[in-house]
């Protein structure tokens, strides 16, 4: 086999060694199995006595919302990871995805269950990175379309940019006032 050909097979399995896993802890989301403590004596403890992972692990738990999304967006990156079409899209949802589970680990996990998971999740980034590398060529190019030519419809005097700090900052209020019926709504139905 030719070198490049090899090289190739090496980002097709890296890309299915990580199809494998985020689809698995998708699944474990979307099945409310991942998280949780399964000891309910722990919870018997006062909160500053026990470990920060099993109170992160039981607040994780709570949240079917916070499985269900997140279960979602893990399959989606797996599956998109396993079409030439898709690929840069799913490493780059995973990358995100990945980012985010490293820090909760490194957070949480490593008093109690020590730099396992951490090591694993970095060696998943790492071979999301390699994927990315591999297909650098097509990202330059998706990066030079999505950042050239991008400009506002009009032109704007220089003290427009000075005071859009502010503009921004109240847009909060604006959309705090537009989107208050829909906040009494959900608390009446809530109720």
């Amino acid at each position: 086999m030719k070198k490049e050909k090899i090289i190739d097979f090496g980002i097709l399995a890296l890309r299915w060694y990580l199809v494998f896993y985020m689809i698995n802890y998708g699944w474990s989301k979307l099945t409310l199995s991942q998280f949780g403590v399964y000891d309910p004596s722990i919870l018997e403890h006062p909160i500053k006595d026990i470990d920060s992972f099993y109170v992160a692990w039981h607040l994780f738990g709570r949240s079917t919302f916070f499985n269900v999304a997140t279960g979602i967006l893990e399959i989606i990156g797996g599956i998109l990871l396993i079409f030439n079409r898709t690929v840069l899209i799913g490493a780059l949802i995973v990358l995100s995805i990945l980012a985010q589970i490293l820090i909760i680990d490194i957070a949480f996990t490593t008093a109690v269950q020590g730099f396992a998971l951490p090591i694993r999740i970095g060696g998943m980034i790492l071979a999301d990175l390699l994927i990315l590398y591999y297909y650098r060529d097509k990202i330059i190019i998706a990066w030079e379309n999505l950042t050239s030519g991008i400009t506002t419809k009009f032109k704007y005097k220089w003290w427009i940019f000075l005071i859009l700090p502010i503009v921004g900052f109240l847009m909060d209020f604006v959309f705090a006032i537009l989107t208050m019926p829909f906040k009494l709504l959900l608390n009446w139905i809530a109720e």
